[in-house]
């Protein structure tokens, strides 16, 4: 019973992870993944964005271009080559026909490759495939935060 109802929880809500290395002296930020209350309209996802993704979802929505849109909420996002992290806001955004207007991209500037997208297995608590950072060990250690909303 309480696991069916902390999937439920978890899944209304967002949930924050440490991640450790135990080979290296690697340990990361608060990493926040998830959607919560924020996640139902443009306006409140315009607060999880920065940068350009921000002006664009911006402009999108001030041209009143979007009809619909999906969102993972925040997400973690891994080089393939360097295995750099980045935490971000997952966004898409459609017009009325379907097609895609915009959607989240993390890019690597150093390698000049997009990172790819790393989620997580709610019921094992883990980040399936995740190397890290540092050392490129692949057996890290993942340590819950917070629920949030």
């Amino acid at each position: 019973m309480f696991n069916l109802s902390k999937r439920f929880i978890v899944s209304l809500m967002g949930q924050s992870y440490f991640i450790e290395c135990p080979k290296c002296d690697y340990s990361s930020s608060e990493i926040t993944m998830g959607v919560g209350f924020l996640f139902g309209n443009i306006d409140d996802l315009l607060h999880g964005l920065k940068g350009e993704d921000k002006k664009t979802v911006q402009f999108l929505h001030s041209r009143k271009t979007i009809h619909h849109h999906y969102s993972r909420g925040y997400s973690l996002y891994q080089c393939p080559e360097c295995h750099s992290l980045e935490n971000k806001c997952h966004l898409d955004l459609y017009n009325s026909e379907g097609e895609l207007l915009f959607s989240t991209k993390s890019y690597c500037d150093p390698c000049q490759k997009n990172r790819d997208y790393m989620p997580e297995d709610l019921e094992k608590e883990t980040i399936p495939n995740l190397c890290c950072p540092k050392c490129h060990h692949h057996q890290l250690s993942l340590s819950l935060g917070a629920l949030w909303d």
